[in-house]
């Protein structure tokens, strides 16, 4: 299936794919939102909120495996994979302070923080550690990014819609950030759920420096997932041939 570059059109797909694909996920799903079943498109719309802060975030690139199939009775693109990647350190997009797409993050952070004052997340977690628990849990494991591993191309976000599973489209997504990495000469690093960590694994995910779970007071400790898993570059490397195996992280 093609692979191609996401577009602002391409959100509303997007976002509804993440709520199909991290429905029976311990951190998305169990942990952050409970209540998903009883409060399906709250679920949805905090994956709307989300990566239309993120897509203003110029470190991030964004990609999608497309695919043809009937909607509504006729044949039609969709989304049937994506893949968030953020560029850190060296190899990050940065824009000039000047440059007005600067306000563009912060204003779109504004406008959710009003939409969820009126519309509230049914389907979150009441406890305001685990409905949002990434940036209390971050200085417990961000230590392991340091030195030559500041640089790096990080997985945000992998997702493949449940019923387009099993057609290689997890590796095609994946392989983009590798080639990304070892064209920059930098390291590639994901932290991994239980699904996919043998994917990442295979694709050359090789060595894993610890648990994004670790630490007294950590909001993430219950999860059973988050090992961190590095690529580390190597100059003249090959690139990983894999098997076929749909995950999401």
């Amino acid at each position: 299936m093609p692979i191609r570059p996401a577009t602002w059109a391409d959100l509303s797909a997007i976002s509804s794919l993440c709520a199909g694909s991290f429905q029976d996920d311990e951190l998305f799903g169990e942990m952050m939102h409970p209540l998903r079943k009883e409060y399906p498109v709250d679920f949805e719309q905090y994956f709307v909120r989300r990566n239309r802060v993120n897509w203003w975030d110029y470190t991030h690139v964004w990609y999608v495996a497309t695919t043809t199939d009937i909607v509504d009775g006729k044949e039609q693109e969709v989304v049937a994979g994506i893949a968030e990647w953020e560029l850190q350190g060296t190899v990050s997009t940065k824009l000039a302070w000047w440059d007005p797409r600067n306000s563009l993050k912060p204003t779109m952070s504004l406008l959710n923080r009003l939409s969820l004052f009126c519309f509230p997340n049914r389907a979150a977690n009441p406890d305001p550690l685990k409905r949002d628990p990434f940036y209390a849990s971050f200085p417990f494991f961000h230590h392991h990014w340091q030195g030559e591993r500041a640089n790096s191309v990080y997985l945000d976000l992998l997702a493949v819609h449940p019923k387009y599973q099993g057609r290689g489209l997890a590796k095609e997504l994946v392989q983009w950030g590798l080639d990304k990495a070892d064209a920059a000469g930098v390291c590639a690093s994901v932290i991994a759920s239980e699904s996919g960590y043998g994917l990442y694994k295979r694709m050359g995910f090789t060595t894993e420096v610890g648990r994004c779970t670790e630490g007294e007071g950590n909001p993430l400790g219950e999860l059973k997932s988050g090992a961190i898993l590095f690529k580390d570059y190597k100059k003249g490397s090959d690139k990983s041939n894999n098997t076929n195996e749909e995950d999401k992280n």
